[in-house]
């Protein structure tokens, strides 16, 4: 058969074959960074039984010494060419074959073209069965070699290749399929790999090589594609083996890719009437993977797909030159291929196989009878039985050691009990010192307002990009309010309800949640609910509760579960542990080296409700994120996207804030005033400072002395002083210095937070509560203390091998000692809450000795506004109500509200904030502006009783009643000033204070000439008279208006604004000035009047939420265990290989298969395996493909 032709050596002038001499064979290899492969692969190109009679090689930019290995490898007289880095399959083979100096014979007819990657090697007898493959058919113009494993022959990667009806790559070999001869009788096939594809030239040259368009992955299916449209075949070769590595990082032959060319190639060859519909459904097939991706937790899956589908339609150019260049070629009808097109069935079926084998696939990373093996950790009953030194099972020993710890029976308690008892306890204290608000219909006081009667007026308050507060104010309602939804969707629609039931609850849900946070660092069960205790009893939270500061109250119930849920996503938390088969006191190993993104997807949406009710939390998560990313590295990479919700429901409150940055800071609810406890009282848990030496409440008997100071310490100070023991003892040290970080940092900008004003209450500027970032410091030194503990209940149930085995017994007393510290802290913060508040003995100096607060909430109506004043207020009219009230030093205070009353989701800290002026730490209020100025105009006129007329202040206003609240004898007096007022007419006490309407003018008879002529949108006409008013909605104007006289003003009662648009019947009106009100000039004519605040944010903003949320949830949604349980279409599968025994039929190749040779020129798929020193095999799990290979191309 001839001999092979060596390295720098002429090729052999004889061959030993059945085909004509005449018959010429050009080999052309292409290699990029394929040092590793080269040597074999031109070894074997040199020992083929028919060689080739001239070659080329073509290297692509490689960083390594591929170009001198195939100018060494090559023989002599080969052509050497240079192509850039970036380059395509097709454009190297362009480039070597450009390079040759003559044609390689006078007829170019009997010329072929065999290409060959770096990494493909073929078996000797390779290139004489291509040739007789073409000889017997001389229809064939291009044959295509069998492709088996590079590390083990007998593993197939492909034998020809075929498409579906979507052009998607298939090869229809299972998963890891042995290569046992069940696909020699293959000839005909849709199309062949470029590695060791034989072309003939001539049809090479006819139909111009590979698409420049496809320079990777797809090249070889739209070749053959082309190749039968023009009226040839193409082959599979069976009997021509090629040894293929492929699967290498390459950019040109990932998923994306993979993707990507599929799309083209379904464009390319349709007709032209489908070109458009099949883009559309490209598109949405890209969302759809998108969604899958993100339900199977693969986000790199997820948006690279949609980004491929979207990319790949958006080549109108590069899609009309292939078009056109395939309509040249083509002389058969397009429909002449689909006979070779894998079959609906056929697909169905091989994807269903794939997907059925891929959890074997896997059986490496699969527990073994309860045992999950991660590197050196391990995690199943045998490793949580066993010690650090033992990582099998406990057995009978014969020297009773271990003896009676082996055979003992676990706890047969069930291990949720902990958590009952505490909330429990915590339930009973909660109602003991609120039992004021069990069954009352709403609560107010402090920072908490009444909700919204309605879901759909809470969430209009959350979207609306106008504030609905007094005169208005432009910008994005908090995204406290969506919070307040959910709570709101939560009670079924009882809002007020769910907030009363919330506040009941608190406590005990803030001890639930703290329950199962500690799961995540401690499985002794006794620890677990001290936590629980704890938690549900931290001054903090009962400040939280008493300052109706709900914001802050929901912040720390989840705080534990997000901190729980960031600890999984990074795979510091152990999961699926069944506690009843934990010994108590045995040490645990943790596994820790899985990432998960179902938990960074449930971090986020924690996160966002958490930094969405206490907005300054953000900045230490953000913070948190990026420094355990520098701590482990690509484990971390999940943390990430849990800031991506919550920065999505920011985005539009940082975009309304571009002027007022310090808005961001602000606390939802009324700004309300409080004084900061000092860093070192934070340390122990108390936002708000205490006297040092006050009284404590049922303690007043105590001789004076700083109790209050004992008390603290008490509570806070055994956590402070195990958080800091976790510092250097125990197996999670590092976890411990981490959580002390993070706590540190919570108090630097609790620290800093106090010199940014947010808000203005009547008692000067406020600033952001620190009880949130309190919260989290104490919480993050709670994770550290917990891990002291741990460690400390570890070693005194550690065996003591002096005493035979037996549990030590020194350190009981200790282990005694320590459990009565701990549990006097929450006992005592409890009895001290809970029982002044349940005899109603709490007094101001009581109260302020232990958490340097008063309770200020109290049950309270739903509507603020007397039943009249908010049916108008809520009426077509939309009315709006004055409400004034007196404080002790007789001054008046007024307040805008509209409907019933102003609520909880109504309030914004961008209106809070807009009177705030200054530089940080040196703020001040700003001046009023106009429509500022009427209210405290109104109000002058209101409550001087001089007898002036207010009511053009109030008109403009939109005032249609006048609330007076009932506070002490000062508003009694106020009120007989109000009667003689102008403009007001007493409708009488009510039980939310006395009511006045605003009436009209009066005519000759005393009788009001226009009863109606207050309303939020009024038609005044050219004398400044009401002609009419306008029904209304919230915010937005949808009625129609009659006809009437020229020189008319439409004066919306709203603070103007760009925003503001107008249109009567679809003409838009031009803007005009009515003082601060937005007002339009009005023609005569009437007809459909449209008035609407518009923003260019809005519709883009409010998408980027949707679809960030949807996808989180999506990401957050628990799955099968199973590894693959949701289809991932042109997701590959990993593959067993690497170098094997020669005996098993594999190959001896030397050489390592690393992964640091990247093929970007060469259409090949990644690589699959990575050898360690001298062969021992390391799969790796590739998720980047090209589809080429049997599995590879993942067809689920």
């Amino acid at each position: 058969m001839g001999r092979p032709v060596r390295a720098r050596t002429p090729p052999a002038p004889e061959a030993g074959s059945l085909i004509p001499s005449h018959v010429r064979v050009c080999a052309v290899v292409v290699s990029h960074n394929g040092a590793q492969y080269l040597p074999e692969t031109l070894t074997a190109l040199a020992g083929q039984t028919r060689p080739a009679d001239q070659f080329v090689g073509v290297d692509t930019g490689s960083a390594d010494n591929s170009l001198s290995l195939l100018r060494s490898g090559l023989p002599a007289g080969a052509t050497i060419a240079e192509a850039p880095a970036k380059s395509g399959f097709g454009a190297a083979v362009q480039a070597g074959l450009s390079a040759l100096s003559a044609p390689v014979s006078p007829d170019d007819s009997v010329d072929w073209l065999w290409l060959l990657h770096d990494d493909s090697a073929p078996a000797p007898e390779a290139l004489e069965e291509l040739l007789l493959a073409v000889e017997r058919a001389p229809s064939v113009t291009i044959a295509g070699a069998k492709q088996v494993d590079w590390y083990n022959q007998r593993l197939l990667v492909d034998v020809g290749v075929s498409i579906s009806r979507w052009a998607e790559r298939l090869t229809l070999i299972d998963a890891d399929e042995l290569d046992q001869g069940q696909y020699n009788a293959r000839s005909d096939f849709f199309a062949v790999n470029s590695a060791g594809m034989l072309v003939r030239r001539d049809v090479w040259e006819a139909l111009g090589g590979f698409d420049p368009a496809l320079p990777g992955t797809g090249d070889d299916v739209d070749l053959c594609w082309r190749n039968r449209l023009a009226g040839h075949r193409v082959v599979v070769v069976p009997a021509a083996k090629m040894r293929h590595a492929g699967r290498r990082p390459n950019t040109a032959a990932t998923a994306a890719a993979s993707r990507r060319a599929e799309i083209f190639l379904r464009l390319k060859h349709a007709p032209l009437w489908q070109v458009p519909f099949l883009a559309v459904g490209a598109v949405l097939g890209g969302f759809g993977r998108l969604i899958l991706g993100m339900l199977a937790k693969d986000p790199a899956y997820a948006f690279s797909s949609l980004a491929a589908s979207i990319g790949a339609v958006l080549r109108p150019v590069d899609l009309y030159r292939s078009r056109r260049a395939a309509a040249a070629t083509r002389t058969r009808p397009r429909s002449a291929v689909r006979a070779l097109r894998t079959r609906r069935r056929e697909v169905r079926e091989h994807r269903r196989s794939l997907f059925e084998a891929e959890p074997a696939l896997f059986a490496d990373d699969a527990p073994i009878h309860g045992t999950q093996t991660h590197g050196t950790q391990t995690h199943g009953t045998a490793a949580l039985a066993g010690t650090a030194q033992e990582a099998g099972s406990l057995e009978p020993s014969g020297d009773s050691n271990h003896d009676f710890a082996a055979l003992a029976a676990p706890s047969r308690a069930w291990v949720g009990a902990g958590a009952v008892a505490a909330a429990l306890l915590l339930l009973v204290a909660s109602l003991a010192g609120l039992h004021r608000f069990i069954g009352a219909s709403a609560l107010a006081g402090g920072s908490l307002l009444p909700l919204s009667g309605s879901l759909g007026e809470i969430w209009s308050n959350a979207s609306s990009w106008w504030i609905d507060l007094g005169s208005g104010y432009p910008g994005h309602g908090d995204p406290f309010d969506y919070v307040l939804w959910l709570l709101g969707a939560a009670g079924l629609g009882n809002t007020n309800i769910a907030v009363v039931t919330l506040v009941l609850t608190a406590m005990p849900l803030a001890g639930l949640s703290a329950w199962f946070a500690a799961g995540a660092l401690t499985r002794h069960r006794g620890l677990r609910f001290w936590a629980a205790l704890f938690w549900g009893s931290t001054p903090a939270l009962q400040v939280a509760l008493g300052e109706g500061r709900l914001g802050a109250l929901i912040a720390h119930i989840l705080l534990p579960l997000l901190v729980l849920a960031m600890l999984r996503a990074v795979g510091t938390a152990p999961r699926n542990v069944n506690d009843r088969l934990i010994l108590q006191g045995t040490p645990v190993q943790w596994t820790g080296k899985e990432s998960s993104w179902a938990a960074a997807g449930a971090a986020g949406l924690l996160l966002a409700v958490v930094t969405a009710s206490a907005p300054t939390l953000f900045v230490l998560a953000a913070f948190a994120v990026l420094l355990v990313s520098l701590r482990v590295g690509r484990r971390a990479r999940t943390l990430w996207w849990s800031l991506i919700p919550a920065a999505a429901l920011l985005l539009p409150v940082v975009v309304s804030t571009l002027d007022r940055p310090r808005a961001l800071a602000a606390d939802p609810g009324v700004p309300l005033g409080f004084d900061p406890a000092a860093l070192w009282q934070q340390l122990l848990g108390f936002p708000l400072t205490f006297d040092v030496n006050g009284g404590l409440p049922l303690l007043d008997f105590l001789p004076a002395g700083p109790w209050p100071l004992v008390l603290a310490l008490v509570i806070g100070g055994p956590v402070l002083l195990l958080s800091v023991a976790a510092l250097f003892a125990g197996p999670r040290t590092a976890l411990a210095r981490l959580a002390w970080i993070l706590s540190l940092a919570a108090l630097v900008l609790s620290w800093l937070s106090a010199f940014v004003a947010t808000g203005a209450a009547p008692d000067g500027l406020v600033t952001p509560f620190p009880g949130p970032l309190v919260s989290a410091a104490v919480f993050l030194q709670l994770c550290a203390a917990l891990l002291a503990g741990n460690t400390l209940l570890n070693r005194r149930a550690a065996p003591d091998h002096a005493a035979g085995g037996r549990p030590r017994q020194a350190g009981r007393p200790v282990a005694v000692l320590l459990g009565i510290l701990l549990a006097l802290g929450p006992a005592a913060g409890l009895a001290l809450w809970s029982i002044p508040l349940a005899t109603g003995s709490t007094t101001a100096e009581g109260t302020n000795g232990v958490h340097g607060a008063q309770p200020l909430v109290a049950p309270a109506a739903e509507r603020t506004l007397p039943a009249t004043a908010a049916d108008k207020g809520s009426s077509d009219e939309r009315t709006r109500t004055l409400v004034l009230r007196t404080d002790a030093n007789d001054d008046v205070t007024a307040a805008l509200m509209r409907h019933g009353g102003t609520t909880m989701d109504g309030m914004s800290a961008i209106y809070a904030a807009r009177t705030i002026t200054g530089a940080v730490n040196a703020e001040e209020l700003a001046a009023d502006d106009d429509a500022a100025a009427d209210v405290r105009r109104a109000v002058a006129i209101i409550t001087v009783g001089t007898g002036v007329d207010p009511r053009a202040e109030l008109a403009r206003l939109g005032v249609g009643y006048v609330v007076l609240q009932q506070s002490d004898t000062s508003a009694e007096l106020l009120a007989g000033k109000m009667d003689s007022v102008p403009g007001l007419a007493a409708v009488g006490q009510t039980g939310s204070g006395w009511l006045w309407r605003v009436v009209g003018q009066l005519d000759e008879q005393g009788t009001e000439e226009l009863s109606e002529d207050t309303a939020r949108v009024r038609i005044l006409a050219g004398d400044g008279s009401v002609e009419s008013v306008v029904q209304s909605g919230a915010t937005d104007v949808r009625t129609a208006i009659p006809a009437g006289a020229q020189g008319r003003t439409l004066v919306l009662a709203e603070r103007s604004d760009p925003g503001w648009q107008a249109t009567l019947n679809g003409v838009p009106l031009a803007a005009t000035a009515d003082s601060w009100a937005q007002a339009w000039t009005l023609p005569a004519d009437g007809g459909d009047l449209e008035i609407r605040y518009d923003t260019v944010w809005e519709p883009w903003l409010g998408a980027a939420q949707v679809l960030v949320i949807a996808l989180t949830v999506l990401l957050a949604l628990p799955t099968r265990s199973r590894r693959g349980a949701v289809r991932l279409p042109g997701r590959q599968l990993p593959r067993r290989s690497g170098p094997v025994d020669p005996a098993d039929g594999g190959s001896t190749a030397g050489g390592s298969a690393t992964a640091d040779s990247g093929a970007a020129a060469v259409p090949a798929e990644p690589s699959r395996t990575a050898t360690v020193g001298a062969g021992a095999p390391v799969r790796t799990e590739e998720l980047n493909a090209s589809g080429k290979s049997g599995a590879t191309e993942g067809q689920r």
